[in-house]
């Protein structure tokens, strides 16, 4: 009598539509494990729903079909749009493949990238001659003070 009780319940009709719980399904795998008759019920459910579903197929829009015909036509390269269709297709891509699209605003951002490394290039050799010249004339004064002591001699 329980399993008839639990066979009317539903819960199988939902476990094959994926509707069960985690519980539900664990506590339908243990009934069939206890019951192996439920392994017959699951398949003859499955085979119902199944059945039900090609005997009375719902047809989808008309305009799903169009849009999956229009993409399938797009894949095979014709590029073919439906002139009532809302949707137009650019093909953006390049035939021959030698080169690469890039957005505008990485075009200007690669654009200043580049004159600001050769503007901080220019600085640093600046900056670097300068230096190396202010040092050569601290090593000039050096010497100059060192020849001027050794002309004067020791003050002492």
């Amino acid at each position: 009598m329980e399993l008839k009780f639990y066979i009317e319940s539903g819960i199988i009709e939902s476990f094959v539509l994926g509707l069960a719980s985690e519980e539900e399904v664990e506590e339908l795998q243990h009934m069939r494990r206890l019951y192996p008759e439920l392994d017959t019920e699951v398949e003859f459910v499955e085979r119902r729903l199944e059945r039900a579903a090609f005997d009375e197929p719902a047809m989808p829009p008309v305009e799903i079909r169009e849009r999956v015909l229009q993409k399938i036509r797009w894949e095979e390269g014709h590029g073919y749009s439906d002139p009532s269709s809302n949707y137009t297709f650019i093909n953006i891509q390049p035939k021959d493949g030698s080169h690469i699209i890039v957005h505008r605003w990485w075009k200007i951002f690669f654009i200043i990238f580049f004159i600001m490394s050769k503007v901080f290039l220019f600085l640093a050799i600046f900056y670097y001659l300068k230096y190396r010249m202010s040092q050569e004339q601290r090593s000039d004064n050096l010497h100059q003070m060192i020849r001027q002591e050794q002309v004067e001699g020791p003050l002492l």
